[in-house]
């Protein structure tokens, strides 16, 4: 049978739990959604979090959401307030990408949502507050589609941070309409969907374990292209999956990266307990990405997700955020990984704190993950500051961080 068996037989199970705990069931999906769209699009969340009751109502519920706010946003484009419509035309194109995310099939409703989030962004990007343009990279007979934001008030040729979604995510939800992390510490953000991630994945362009290296290729040649950007000051973020997908990269690119950063790592070889043991969406989710319908098939594939095969030539500055309990993927996999990075590595670990830091009191009153991937990448991307050696870092609860032993190669 097409799919995962435990999302058929444990999708009872799981509505019961998304009517008991809601659509933050097993991640900070209200976070992550609210913050490119600010204030306003709390509200929004809150009234389909309260009708959402099954898995199979979060497409039809965010898709209404999301056509109720493209009314609003042309209401308001109609009357001349831009700015009210720019933050509409956002909160559609993000909602559009969140009704599209359960849907684990190549379908016409997938297709009309792709296109809706598209077209609303690009109204978006028209009046924004900063600087927007579409970009396809090609890539063999395929293209990485993305975003280009350029900062405010910076001084070409900027520095740029290649954002990468993790599996559940996509490009329009990266990159924030006001505020941005990234971009208010004065660097370029291309924000794309790689190999199996939301639009590529429409267009047809299914995930492996090495064409992240292609993907990185393709974004570095249209760097490269242009004058406004600086080729000598790239960066990588990726948070979630976009952890594996990241490295991949930063291994393809070695030394002409100026640091990688990865947050929230899925770095346990062969992914069998996000897979096997975590929500039963995962699984579906990545076999879809992968082109996959026979599990026993995927099983042999994802055998081969092993990132201490891919980092030989990651020679730049490598940073790890994550929590002490990843419930996605055990932290003992990270600390390994490490011991094989040849470049100077830093690592950030939250105690107490699951796969998404933010319910715990180290990840509050300690350090907070987001401010500290940026502020890392602004020194080594933006600054050129490289560091020299490894470092541990072990956030307790109380917000101390106290400095660790590095993990070694066992």
């Amino acid at each position: 049978m097409k799919g995962a068996r435990r999302f058929r037989e444990q999708k009872w199970l799981l509505d019961s739990v998304i009517s008991t705990v809601g659509l933050d069931w097993d991640q900070l999906r209200m976070a992550v959604t609210v913050a490119p769209s600010g204030f306003e699009g709390a509200g929004d969340w809150a009234v389909i979090a309260a009708t959402v009751k099954r898995f199979d109502e979060i497409t039809p519920g965010f898709h209404v959401g999301g056509d109720r706010r493209l009314v609003r946003a042309q209401e308001a484009d109609a009357r001349g307030d831009r700015t009210s419509a720019r933050e509409s035309y956002l909160i559609a194109a993000i909602y559009y990408g969140i009704a599209q995310w359960p849907i684990d099939e190549d379908s016409a409703l997938n297709t009309e949502l792709n296109a809706k989030k598209i077209a609303a962004f690009t109204k978006y990007a028209s009046m924004a507050h900063h600087r927007i343009e579409r970009v396809e990279m090609p890539m063999g007979r395929h293209t990485i589609p993305g975003w280009l934001h350029i900062p405010v008030g910076a001084t070409a040729p900027f520095p740029v941070v290649i954002m990468l979604p993790g599996m559940d995510t996509f490009k329009e939800k990266l990159v924030w309409g006001y505020g941005d992390k990234i971009l208010e510490r004065g660097m370029a953000a291309l924000a794309i969907d790689g190999p199996g991630q939301s639009e590529a994945l429409v267009n047809g362009l299914k995930v492996t374990a090495d064409n992240y290296a292609d993907t990185a290729l393709a974004c570095m040649k249209f760097i490269e292209s242009r004058k406004d950007l600086d080729a000598d000051r790239v960066g990588i973020f990726g948070r979630s999956f976009g952890s594996y997908f990241g490295t991949v990269m930063g291994n393809a690119l070695g030394g002409k990266l100026r640091g990688v950063a990865v947050g929230l790592p899925c770095h346990e070889p062969g992914c069998h307990t996000i897979f096997e043991q975590a929500s039963p969406t995962f699984k579906n989710r990545f076999m879809y990405m992968a082109g996959y319908d026979d599990e026993a098939a995927f099983d042999r594939f994802i055998k081969d997700f092993d990132l201490r095969k891919r980092v030989g030539n990651l020679t730049c500055p490598y940073l790890v955020l994550g929590g002490e309990l990843d419930e996605l993927s055990p932290i003992r996999h990270t600390y390994d990984l490490v011991s094989h990075v040849p470049g100077p590595t830093e690592l950030v670990i939250y105690q107490n704190e699951r796969h998404a830091p933010g319910r715990s009191p180290a990840s509050q009153f300690g350090p907070h993950w987001y401010t500290t991937m940026a502020d890392w990448l602004g020194t080594r991307v933006r600054d050129r500051k490289a560091p020299t050696a490894n470092r541990f870092m072990y956030v307790t609860a109380s917000g101390k961080v106290e400095d660790r032993p590095f993990p070694t190669r066992r």
